[in-house]
């Protein structure tokens, strides 16, 4: 059973619908011809890791992905999220929902717009678009810092680890979205 879409606001809920940041950047939904912008700014993110951790461009499938790839995924009900500036994408995330849990993936900011606390805003807009879930999975690499600081900052606990490919990965989970319950 796949977890429906939120229709609307719960009492309570933090962030659904479109949601206008206190500095202009609005946060919601993507619509199918967001996916390029999309795809720009998850080279732009994935191409930094690579580069910090001496990896080639082919060891990390985020780089891999092009744009028909993101429309399969689209047309198949994985939501995107996006964080728009002034008409710009600067952010995303995608959602992938299925019985009563979510996996979130991709989760990137363009160089330009990192440490404004976007990947913060994208995490929790895209959790609460989901309030039937009772689990929220995701991972990202052991060596990447920043993510799972900001992971654990929104209460992510470690639940695996494992090697793909040569990069040693972490599983985080955490209890679902408290909107509808």
């Amino acid at each position: 059973m796949l977890l429906p879409r939120h229709p609307g606001p719960v009492p309570g809920c933090r962030c659904l619908g479109e949601e206008v940041t206190r500095d202009g950047v609005i946060v919601r939904s993507a619509h199918a011809d967001d996916l390029a912008s999309i795809l720009c700014v998850q080279h732009e993110a994935f191409g930094r890791v690579a580069r910090d951790l001496g990896l080639h461009s082919d060891d990390l499938p985020p780089l891999q992905e092009e744009a028909a790839d993101l429309l399969t995924l689209f047309e198949q009900g994985v939501e995107f999220f996006v964080a728009v500036d002034h008409g710009r994408i600067v952010g995303s995330v995608r959602a992938k929902h299925s019985d009563a849990s979510v996996e979130f993936g991709r989760l990137v900011v363009s160089a330009s717009h990192l440490r404004r606390g976007i990947a913060t805003r994208l995490m929790n807009h895209a959790e609460a678009a989901f309030p039937q879930a009772r689990r929220f999975e995701l991972f990202t690499g052991e060596d990447a810092l920043a993510p799972l600081a900001l992971y654990s900052a929104l209460g992510y606990r470690v639940t695996h680890r494992e090697e793909l490919r040569g990069v040693r990965l972490v599983w985080l989970a955490k209890d679902g979205c408290a909107c509808g319950r």
